[in-house]
């Protein structure tokens, strides 16, 4: 089973930590005030603190540049069977939309919630997903089957990482 691991520091640890494992499947995302490292793995992670998931379903291709997106979800287990389906109406309409990359779902290994990492070929692309109708059916759909669930909220990063730092 692969997983996923994700944990942030500052970004000259973040860098250590890449130097130190330039075999690992480690990428280094970052927005204006954030920077986190994103590792994909069949076995144990590299990082000391992380917080772990399961890739449950992963579709498309990492080309390496662009724009990633983090949508946390956050679930009673009940709602579990109801989101799932859910999923796929929307990974269905989400393969289609211009510009996307690569979509995963993760499930947390510790509690009841799941995140969406989608990497698109430029921010103008999400936002045209964020803002267009099929977004929104996905987001009724949710609410109307699952009125205590939702997205808690959503991180944008850069692929490829720029420096914030100049040494």
């Amino acid at each position: 089973m692969k997983y996923a691991y994700i944990t942030s520091g500052t970004e000259h640890y973040l860098r250590q930590i890449l130097a130190d494992n330039p075999t690992r499947n480690i990428t280094l995302l970052q927005n204006f005030g954030d920077s986190l490292l994103l590792e994909e793995t069949t076995e144990s992670t590299v990082f000391r603190e992380a917080a772990s998931y399961r890739v449950t379903q992963s579709f498309g291709e990492i080309k390496g540049y662009g724009t990633v997106t983090f949508e946390y979800l956050y679930l009673r287990s009940e709602e579990i069977p109801i989101f799932q389906k859910l999923y796929q109406t929307i990974s269905s309409t989400l393969h289609q939309a211009r510009g996307l990359q690569c979509m995963q779902l993760l499930q947390s290994k510790t509690e009841s919630k799941y995140l969406i990492i989608t990497f698109w070929n430029r921010s103008d692309d999400y936002h045209h997903w964020k803002t267009g109708a099929e977004h929104n059916k996905i987001m009724d759909l949710i609410r109307n089957n699952s009125s205590q669930s939702g997205f808690s909220h959503v991180d944008v990063f850069h692929f490829p990482e720029y420096f914030h730092d100049e040494k």
